[in-house]
């Protein structure tokens, strides 16, 4: 990619991604500017309405010539994640001007956010072949296309445009990275590998190889790999050996690595951060505190140690040193996590209206995280059981951003949490018909299906095709070792349930795992992986509900 292009990328569209609001006509008035319609518009985006400000923009450009007007109606659109407007807007922008590579890239980026797979394919295409092929960034590319749409709809796309027999090392490494985020490890193995065989020292695809043979289960080979690149490694690839042990489960091999790695005065803070997740994954919020105290005042590490003390203090039932460390974050600008710890605390206080003001403000003032907050708050409404009140925001939401897939998602999960499952299944049917290769929607109404144990053939139809997707999804093997269990195949069930939790560690994960373990006499180790389970996710509710159903003695509720 060009590198004049890469930068106009990322300080216009980036930027309108980030903040529409932020994106002002061009500073020389255009002849455009006083129709009436780009007037609403402006005046529409001053007043924070950024539904009619996109709308009126794009009904400007459809009736005009000029191709900045649809620029610009385009990447308003875009920035207010009006994603059927922006598609609309694109379309007419690439329609004024067909070869345009700026057209072209805004246009795959909302195809991807849309799922439209062969739009993206061909707007990328177009995109290519307006570019220098010679000045290309592969790697930084392939990770803006991720940063701005699904992994595995980015993979679909880069590699049939990107990738061919005469590919260099970076684009295949390239490729070979989003194959790894897809969860499709094996794909990812053989151009990572591929990549060795054109560049022997490459040391970021030895890596990526290395990691990969560990989630895959080879772990002895990726051991005995690691040990012989690790005199060449620094920085955080340092810590190569001590995570790949910790994947192992080899708990005490990977936190003396650690204790090895700390006496170097430049490791110390990555060992102490990786020790004291180790602490609270085995459920010690002692060493887990010691640790993370260490690093308050080691600079890069401030926020992360703060955010860990604010759980730690929350899950102890410590709300006031919680919500002071919360506070401390949102105060440093960290954003909605700190927010949504803040509300979270605050509400189990009974200040209910406390709780969900701090999220409505915290949209107020971040229009570009105006979704995200959304499904915080509703998730917050939930875990409470009000799910008419999170239901009646989503869909307040969605009529703010019409068919928007995230909001579209979580009303069919807050349907299903609801009870109300016949409904929770026509939402997800309708999402699925409108984007019929997305495994995330595919793999949802099939584990849905499979939950209650009806139409448990369709169920296993959608799973697996999410599977063909994205094959090491820890969540889609979730489903399939579940549908398993549905079908009384428990030996069937256990190893595709004991990879997903190696890969996943999702505490509903845990849940299902032991319950198989439980049913199979393995009682023990049922109850290993839910304590696990609930150190990753304390008071998780499907963890706990799972553990009194079966036992009949669930342990107290840590936590949230």
């Amino acid at each position: 990619m060009p590198q004049s292009t890469l930068v106009r990328l990322a300080a216009g569209v980036l930027l309108l991604l980030a903040n529409p609001l932020l994106a002002a006509a061009p500073a020389s008035e255009p002849g455009w500017a006083r129709s009436p319609d780009v007037v609403i518009a402006e005046l529409a985006l001053q007043r924070g309405q950024c539904r009619e400000g996109a709308e009126a923009y794009t009904k400007a450009a459809l009736a005009s010539a000029d191709a900045s007007l649809a620029s610009r109606a385009a990447q308003v659109a875009v920035g207010c994640e009006q994603l059927d407007t922006a598609w609309r807007a694109v379309q007419r922008w690439q329609a004024l001007v067909p070869r345009n590579g700026e057209a072209a890239l805004l246009a795959t980026l909302v195809a991807l956010k849309r799922y439209q797979l062969e739009d993206a394919r061909k707007a990328l295409t177009v995109w290519y072949d307006s570019s220098s092929a010679g000045n290309q960034d592969p790697q930084r590319f392939a990770e803006l296309l991720e940063g701005e749409s699904e992994a595995t709809a980015v993979q679909r796309v880069f590699a049939p445009v990107f990738l061919n027999d005469d590919s260099n090392a970076d684009v295949v490494l390239a490729a070979a990275n989003i194959a790894f985020h897809s969860y499709d490890f094996q794909r990812a193995l053989q151009l990572a590998e591929r990549v060795i065989k054109l560049e022997p020292q490459q040391s970021k695809a030895k890596l990526l190889s290395i990691r990969i043979r560990s989630l895959l289960g080879e772990h002895d080979a990726a051991l005995a790999s690691a040990r012989e690149l690790l005199p060449s490694l620094s920085g955080e690839d340092a810590f190569l050996v001590a995570d790949l042990l910790a994947n192992a489960d080899r708990g005490e091999q990977a936190r003396t690595e650690l204790l090895r790695l700390r006496e170097d005065a430049k490791l110390a803070a990555g060992a102490d951060r990786r020790l004291g997740a180790q602490a609270l994954e085995q459920g010690d919020d002692v060493e887990a505190e010691k640790r993370f105290m260490g690093l308050m005042s080691q600079r890069g590490s401030t926020a992360l140690a703060t955010l860990a003390l604010a759980q730690i203090a929350e899950r102890r039932g410590d709300s006031e040193r919680a919500l002071r460390a919360y506070q401390m974050l949102d105060e440093a600008g960290i954003g909605l996590q700190a927010r949504a710890g803040a509300a979270r605390v605050i509400l189990k206080a009974g200040k209910r209206s406390e709780a969900l003001a701090l999220l409505e403000d915290y949209a107020r003032r971040n229009p570009d995280a105006a979704i995200e907050a959304v499904n915080t708050r509703a998730n917050l409404l939930a875990g409470e059981g009000d799910f008419a009140t999170a239901l009646a925001d989503i869909n307040a939401a969605l009529q703010r951003y019409p068919a928007h897939p995230s909001l579209g998602f979580q009303r069919a999960n807050l349907l299903e949490r609801a009870g109300r499952l016949r409904e929770a299944e026509a939402a997800l049917d309708q999402l699925l018909r409108a984007r019929p290769d997305d495994p995330g929607l595919a793999n949802a109404l099939g584990f849905t299906l499979a939950d209650h144990n009806r139409s448990l053939d369709r169920a296993e139809k959608l799973i697996r095709q999410a599977l063909a997707i994205s094959p090491d999804n820890p969540a889609i093997q979730d489903s399939l070792g579940w549908l398993h269990y549905r079908r009384g195949k428990l030996a069937e069930a256990q190893p595709v349930l004991e990879t997903a939790w190696r890969n996943g560690r999702d505490a509903e994960i845990g849940a299902h795992l032991g319950e198989v373990l439980w049913r199979r006499g393995e009682e023990g180790r049922a109850r290993y992986v839910w304590a696990q389970a609930l150190n990753h996710d304390p008071g998780n509710a499907v963890v706990i509900a799972t553990q009194d159903r079966l036992t009949g003695a669930a342990p107290a509720k840590r936590g949230r």
